[in-house]
Order: C-alpha cells, then sequence, then structure tokens
C-alpha cells in the first residue's frame, strides 16, 4: 500500500533473511531504493560497479539505475525501501557504501523489528524511522565531507567519471536539441546544481562550457566534410537561429563559419 510522508512516499519496504546462494538478476525501479544489509555480507552491482556490504552498512540507489545483489561469504539479512523523495537531501549520500552510525544502531533494528513482527501503527512507526535512518546517514556524509573534502573526493572519483561519461555521451547524441540543466541532470538523477558541481569539479570546466565545446566540434566536421549549407550546420548542432550560431563560431573558433569552411579548417584572424 502506498502511503503518503511529508518527506517521501514509500512504495515498498520488506526485510528478508536469505541463504549464500541469494541472488538477483539485474533490475531497475524508477524511485529510489536504500539497500542495507543487517547481519552477513551481499555483494551490489550497480550499473557495472560493485559495492561490497557488511553488516550494518547501506547503499542508497537512485531512481532508474540498474542494480543486481548476491550473497558474499556469509548468508545475509537485508532490508530494502523503494520510495519517492519528496525533499530529503540524498545526492550526496548516492554512489558510496554508508555504515551505520553507532547512535542509529537502535533505530536500524527497531525498524528491522518492526518489519519482522508488525503491530499497531506499525506503517507510521516503519516511515518514522527510515526518515530518521536517511537523514542521520546524509549528516553523517555531509560532516565527513565539510571535515576531509580532500578524502570525500577521493571516495567519489569513479562516481564522478561515470557522471561524466554518460553526459557527456547525452550531450554528443543530442547535440541537435536545446538542453537544459535539468534535462542533464535527470539523466544522472542528481539535483542540477549538484551536477554541476560534479561536472567542474572532474572536469575543469562548466557545463555550459563544455556543451558549446562539443557543439562547435561537430560544426567543424560538418562544415569540412558535408554539403550542408551553414544554417543546416547550425540547426545540426543546436541553434536555430543563424546570426547565434556564428557569433558564437567566431568568438571559439577564430573565424566566421564560412571563413572557416573556405579556407579548409585553418583558423587563422582577419587584420584589424
Amino acid at each position: 500500500m502506498e502511503r503518503r510522508f511529508s518527506s517521501l512516499t514509500l512504495r515498498e519496504i520488506a526485510y528478508n533473511e536469505a541463504g549464500l546462494d541469494y541472488r538477483y538478476s539485474p533490475h531497475s525501479h524508477n524511485a529510489y531504493q536504500w539497500y542495507c544489509v543487517v547481519y552477513g555480507g551481499v555483494d551490489q552491482t550497480v550499473e557495472g560497479y560493485v559495492y561490497n556490504l557488511g553488516p550494518e552498512e547501506s547503499l542508497l540507489i537512485p531512481p532508474g539505475v540498474v542494480r543486481s545483489p548476491c550473497a558474499r561469504e556469509k548468508a545475509p539479512a537485508y532490508l530494502f525501501a523503494v520510495f519517492d523523495n519528496h525533499s530529503l537531501q540524498l545526492d550526496a549520500m548516492c554512489g558510496r557504501v554508508l555504515p551505520t552510525p553507532r547512535d542509529l544502531l537502535p533505530d536500524l533494528h527497531a525498524l528491522a523489528r518492526e518489519l519482522r513482527r508488525p503491530e499497531a501503527n506499525t506503517h507510521e512507526m516503519v516511515e518514522a524511522l527510515l526518515v530518521r535512518l536517511l537523514i542521520g546517514l546524509g549528516r553523517v556524509v555531509t560532516q565527513e565531507e565539510r571535515a576531509n573534502p580532500a578524502r570525500a573526493s577521493a571516495l567519489n572519483i569513479l562516481p564522478q567519471q561515470e557522471v561524466v561519461e554518460r553526459v557527456e555521451a547525452f550531450m554528443r547524441r543530442n547535440i541537435q536539441q536545446d538542453l537544459s540543466r535539468q534535462e542533464l541532470a535527470d539523466l544522472v538523477h542528481l539535483s542540477p546544481a549538484h551536477l554541476a558541481r560534479i561536472f567542474q569539479q572532474a572536469t575543469g570546466r562548466t557545463l555550459i562550457s563544455r556543451l558549446l565545446e562539443l557543439r562547435m566540434v561537430q560544426a567543424k566536421q560538418l562544415l569540412l566534410n558535408s554539403t550542408l549549407s551553414i544554417t543546416e550546420v547550425s540547426l545540426q548542432v543546436g541553434y536555430h537561429s543563424f546570426s547565434h550560431f556564428s557569433r558564437a563560431f567566431k568568438e571559439m573558433v577564430g573565424v566566421s563559419p564560412s571563413d572557416y569552411r573556405r579556407s579548409g579548417g585553418n583558423t587563422w584572424r582577419k587584420p584589424v
């Protein structure tokens, strides 16, 4: 049963105990999933990257991402919650193993007990415990990043690389479209501001400057290797205004599109 809470809508939550043959085929949800090992061990493969989860460790998986868990070394007991997020700040928690801090361990085990042995108002208790755990884990991550930003960046190198690769691949595939920061952020399940920070950290460039660069690389290839008119080239790389395209091209390349084509790709500047 779907129930609305002020911070989230809980779609599904369960506690399970499994054997060493525990394995689940690759799948995804169109909502967040918090997956927590209570005891034993689980390897959770997310988009090809394996997270090793031990007792009282969890992973927050964003919507649309393919995941596949299997038992590791010891038979696991685990719980998971699938939910729509409304107001919780979750971005920094994704893509990292989350050990449960000592002060939240009673809440984790209380949640497991409620799921194993439901009582009066179990739904309300489960939702309250889940929100408390998510907020508490998020605060720990934020405190760690403030205390040691270099270490936090090192921990997130692989996820940052994956984010950049996905965003750039999407830009290339859709270079002729109007692309907004929100659309790019939705692709990797981050807020626009968080994506902008990750992208600049990993590449040293803004999203807009990288998109402009990719547009001009494609434009140069079309100018030299196709018979498209310059107006058609501008449309192919996402500019609906020829004058806007021509101005942007000259600012970045140094010559107008027509001069670039005429010169066979020489980027000389006319003397003023």
